[in-house]
Parts: structure tokens; sequence; C-alpha cells
């Protein structure tokens, strides 16, 4: 059975791996959270903002892609799908073992001029962006069904559910509170790890 994004239970794979990847600390949520401790809500929503117009515009790119070589090439397109999947099993690899060789000496962002800016450059700038969506759309793609409509829904859940753990997480470091504790951060990656990694696998065992 494909893990089609038409489908319940792709559907349901699909909202569950970005809700656990985005509840992952990383630079971006680094950078949210120390707008909003310093400036307070209105800063870290300023920063979810630029964070969000560069996911964005980094999703345009990959499915824009994508649909060229669902239509130009299908064996390319099914061949970028598997190394996809490959690519996240690396990156779910790499996230555990990180986790076993965490540092609590993690350096914090440094703030320059307005969050909304600063966010969208440091997202422009981050190419893991579009490798994460290279890797992760292709894998829910129904080549045989319209394009459009399944971009979209994978696009809601993405915007949707990154702006609400964004908006946690500023809310928090607004609040005045550490926005994650070395320990829990460590188990975070390590359940992100593992997703990933069984994701990967799983996508692996579905590609053509």
């Amino acid at each position: 059975m494909p893990l089609s994004i038409l489908t319940t239970h792709g559907l349901l794979l699909f909202i569950g791996a970005e809700l656990i990847f985005s509840l992952t600390p990383g630079p971006t949520v680094m950078l949210i959270s120390a707008y909003g401790f310093k400036g307070g809500f209105r800063d870290a929503l300023a920063a979810i903002a630029g964070t969000q117009t560069g996911n964005t515009l980094w999703y345009v790119i990959c499915v824009t892609g994508l649909g060229a070589l669902v239509t130009a090439s299908p064996l390319l397109f099914n061949a970028i799908k598997l190394l996809g999947a490959l690519y996240l099993i690396w990156l779910g690899a790499i996230s555990l073992w990180k986790s076993w060789r965490s540092s609590e000496d993690a350096a914090g962002p440094k703030l320059m001029g307005k969050p909304y800016p600063q966010a969208l450059l440091t997202q422009m700038g981050n190419p893991k962006a579009i490798l994460f969506f290279g890797a992760l759309v292709p894998q829910f793609l129904d080549t045989r069904q319209p394009l459009l409509a399944q971009y979209l829904i994978m696009y809601a859940v993405t915007f949707i559910g990154e702006s609400i753990i964004l908006t946690g997480y500023g809310a928090l470091a607004a609040a005045g509170g550490r926005v994650a504790s070395h320990h829990h951060a460590i188990w975070r990656e390590r359940i992100s790890g593992a997703v990933l990694l069984a994701l990967g696998v799983l996508a692996a065992l579905h590609a053509p």
C-alpha cells in the first residue's frame, strides 16, 4: 500500500512525522526562543512569520522541481524518491548519534536587527529545509492523481503544525521560562531520530 497523502494512513503518518520533527529544538527554535525571551511574544511571532515565509519559499521551489520531474521523467522521480528515503534514514541515524553525544554547552543564536528579516534570512540560508522537503514530500505523492491538491494538503499540515509548535516555544520563552531543559531536548532528539529512521525505512520499502 503506497504512502499516499490521499489515504488515511498516509495522512496520519505525515502528520505524526511532521509534528515530531517540529518538536525537536533546532536553530530556528533557538532563534525564535531568543527573540521571545529578549523582546517578548510579539518578537517571537515576528520571527515565526519570517521562518514560515522561508519555509514557504523553499516548499514552492521543492514542489515545482518535483512536479517537473514527475512530468518529464518518472524514472528519475522514483530515483529521487529512493534517495529521499535514504536521506531520511541518514537524518534519523545522525539525530540518534548526536543525542548520545550531546553537550550542554550550546551557544545561543546572535540576535541582529529585527526578528522577521533575521528569521527569514536564517531559514533561506538553511539548505536542509529544501533537502527535508525534497526527501519527505515525494514519499507521500501519488503520481497517478492530481498533484496540486496533494501539495496543498502537505503544505497545510506542515504550516499549521509547525506554527502551533513554534508559537508554543515562543510563548514559553516570552514567559521567561527555559524553552527546553538539556535532558528533555536530548529525548526529543532521540524520538525524532527514531521516527525519521523508521519513516525512511518504510519509504524505502514502498519505493518502486
